[in-house]
Formats: C-alpha cells, structure tokens, sequence
C-alpha cells in the first residue's frame, strides 16, 4: 500500500523545493487541505475537506505546459510561493469563459489550466482515516467501530466479497461507506472466528482478524 506523506503547508520556497525533490512529488497538504500531485510537466490540485467522502465530488485543477513544469513553477513564485494564495486564486478563475482574461492569469500565456471533477471515490481527507487506530486485540464482542479499525489498518486475512466471490473485495470502498453510514451495517461472528458484515441486511463479505502491527498508511512531515 502506497505510503502518503501529510505536509504541513507549502508556503515557503524551501517547501516546494522540498516537494518538487521527492522521489515522488505526491502529497497531501494540511492547510489549505487538499491533495497534490506533480504529473510529469502537469500539477495537479484536489482540493478536499473534512466532511467529503466520496473523492468524485471534489475540484481538481491541473496547471502546467506540454513542455516543461516551468509555467507552473513560475505561477508558484508570482504566489509568494504560498500554496494558500494559490488557490485562492485558482477559485476566481471562470471558466464559462476565456480563462486568460482572468487578472490572476495574464502573465502566464504559457500556462494551461483546467478544471474539472475528481474521478477517484476513495480520495478522502487524511483526516478522515488518519483518525481510526488499530485494533489492539480481539475484542469481547465485535462493533462497527473495531471493524472499521480492521479494514483502515489491514488487520485481516481470508477475504471473500459474498456478491462475487472469485473477484477481489473492493475494500476501500467498503471502508468508505462504513465510515458514511455506519447505521446501515451490522457485523456477526462466524464459529470459526471469521466475521461477516453485512450492509442493510445483504452479506457483502466474509474475512478474519489479523491483529497485528498495522500498515503504515500515512506519514506527517513538515
């Protein structure tokens, strides 16, 4: 599982050289919240917040040139080099008409930008996850919440997906919607210790405890 550095900020120019050096320039950002991502010679934004959980819904913007990273780049410094004024910026932008006419734009005739919806559901706040611990131990009787701690940190094994059992378990968007609407799901304990969650009544999947040192999932730097 990919590990995804949580950042702080980027609004010094020491931060975005730091970013830009990274082995991969991908990283979550504390403030303004949101996910960025440096695609070749594009920068991608999603901007996020702490109650979205379905990734689809958030705006994402792309900036750069075909060429080189260097328009954007050059963008980042006439922001200060502040990640926040930058997308205070990019939400000025109309798009219904010529982009370009835009003040905040003008300079940059070598930029392109666009922006559209997210299309990936399980991109969510760190918050969000970061905010479920591991399970520790097998509890007495299992809930919603010790599930939830299961399946955000990997703690199992033997996984069945009732629906379709020769495909594998869309266990991201599972998570999700425990997280969404925990009310809808119960969970029973087979003889065998295996536990079976089921979502308004209908079995969706079947797997057992594996307590043990979670997945390292998120890493806060500076």
């Amino acid at each position: 599982m990919m590990h995804i550095p949580v950042l702080n900020q980027l609004e010094t120019r020491t931060d975005w050289v730091s970013f830009f050096r990274r082995e991969r320039s991908y990283a979550y950002v504390q403030q303004p919240l949101c996910l960025i991502d440096l695609q070749s010679t594009y920068l991608q934004l999603t901007l996020l917040d702490n109650e979205q959980l379905d990734g689809r819904s958030a705006i994402k913007y792309s900036l750069g040139s075909r060429r080189s990273v260097e328009p954007a780049w050059r963008l980042i410094k006439s922001c200060n080099w502040q990640l926040s004024v930058l997308v205070a910026g990019l939400n000025t932008l109309g798009f219904d008409s010529n982009v370009r006419d835009n003040s905040f734009l003008q300079r940059h005739t070598d930029l392109t930008v666009r922006k559209f919806f997210a299309k990936d559901k399980q991109i969510i706040a760190p918050s969000l996850i970061g905010q479920i611990t591991p399970a520790t131990h097998i509890p007495t009787e299992w809930n919603i919440s010790s599930v939830k701690s299961l399946l955000s940190h990997q703690q199992y094994k033997d996984c069945i997906y009732l629906p379709a059992p020769k495909q594998p378990a869309p266990m991201k968007a599972i998570l999700l919607r425990l997280i969404d609407s925990p009310q809808s799901w119960t969970v029973q304990t087979s003889h065998d210790g295996s536990l079976l969650l089921f979502y308004r009544n209908k079995g969706i999947v079947q797997l057992t405890p594996d307590i043990k040192k979670p997945v390292a999932r998120l890493r806060t730097t500076g």
